[in-house]
């Protein structure tokens, strides 16, 4: 009986946190909405995947334990005070999974290694000045990051590879990570005009922008990229750095161009609806400005619970200088070599949302 009242006391103080939020919310967008608004608006969501599966002495062909976890955790501070307007967000996208259990078929004396699925450090800055007080305009300056968290391992040699995106090296070559924290990191510093017709919608352009891919780790930059066959191509590292040889590459690559983008959010269906999207295109002066890099996010997520939403996350990705893996179903690993595609990921989660 005990544990019963302590449910539903507890389950009581859940909805009770929650209605404070949401009503918290109501209030903060209120204020906002008032044309003298000024100071922080805090806010971050987290998103959890989790699936499992558990087999102990299964019948034969049943299948085999599984665990995956993954995540999302974001955050937004946005500052307003008069003609000044900063916007600032960060976006982490991590997930890891096991398929199967005892020892691994990979290496020799390996238990089952976790691989990985996705990993996403993001970060996005905007300050803008108005024109002038009635202004739809702004005088504006764009900074964007973007880089991982956790090491990634994969074979990199040409005898027998061990193919696979892991947390530790099973190649039992002694071979270091394929990329990591600031290898590689993408970075980009754009001056411009900034357009805002209203609260839902945001078109930037910057005639003179600066991009830059980093690649920090002098053994990473020093892995030439590959095709199918196994040969060097394009004269660049597997991030897109310059690459002629094994003591001959570079761990910058600088570009300049012109860079424009969009931001639009909005809700629907009574705001139990939300959708924001993204969108960046690059053209670089300095070498075939005709190919257009692409960098595509929405978010869809669809409120069940005060506070909480199932979502959905995709991200198209296409850069002229950086090589991605070619997904063939038919290949070993489902990889095959290294070359220039449009990118394309999905992730679908269930995300709790405050607002401070």
């Amino acid at each position: 009986m005990k544990k019963i009242f302590l449910l539903i006391c507890l389950t009581a103080f859940i909805l009770n946190v929650d209605a404070q939020n949401d009503d918290r919310i109501k209030e903060v967008r209120k204020e906002m909405a008032k044309k003298d608004t000024t100071g922080w608006l805090i806010g971050t969501g987290i998103g959890f995947d989790f699936g499992q599966l558990l087999q102990i002495n299964p019948a034969v062909g049943a299948g085999e334990n599984r665990i995956a976890i993954g995540g999302l955790g974001s955050l937004f501070a946005n500052y307003k005070n008069g003609k000044l307007a900063w916007d600032n967000n960060a976006d982490l996208l991590l997930g890891v999974q096991k398929l199967g259990s005892g020892f691994s078929t990979l290496a020799v004396g390996e238990k089952v290694p976790f691989q990985k699925s996705i990993d996403e450090l993001r970060f996005n800055s905007k300050l803008g000045y108005k024109t002038n007080e009635t202004s739809k305009f702004y005088y504006s300056v764009l900074l964007t990051f973007l880089s991982q968290i956790t090491p990634t391992y994969s074979d990199t040699s040409l005898v027998s590879p061990i193919k696979g995106n892991y947390l530790k090296d099973l190649s039992g070559k002694d071979q270091g990570p394929i990329a990591k924290f600031l290898s590689p990191a993408r970075i980009s510093f754009s001056p411009g005009i900034d357009y805002k017709p209203n609260a839902n919608l945001s078109l930037f352009l910057s005639p003179a922008s600066l991009k830059m891919v980093v690649v920090g780790d002098k053994n990473i930059a020093a892995i030439p990229a590959r095709n199918a066959n196994g040969e060097p191509f394009g004269g660049v590292n597997i991030h897109g750095t310059e690459w002629n040889g094994p003591n001959d590459y570079k761990q910058l690559l600088f570009q300049f161009g012109a860079t424009f983008n969009a931001q639009y959010v909005n809700k629907f269906l009574n705001d139990k609806l939300n959708f924001k999207s993204g969108l960046t295109l690059f053209s670089n002066y300095l070498d075939n400005p005709q190919n257009v890099d692409v960098d595509w996010t929405t978010e869809t997520a669809f409120t069940i619970f005060k506070g909480i939403s199932v979502a959905l996350n995709t991200r198209l990705f296409y850069d002229d200088n950086i090589p991605v893996q070619i997904t063939d179903n038919n290949a070993v690993g489902g990889v095959r070599g290294l070359g220039n595609r449009v990118s394309f990921t999905e992730q679908l989660y269930l995300k709790y949302n405050y607002i401070f």
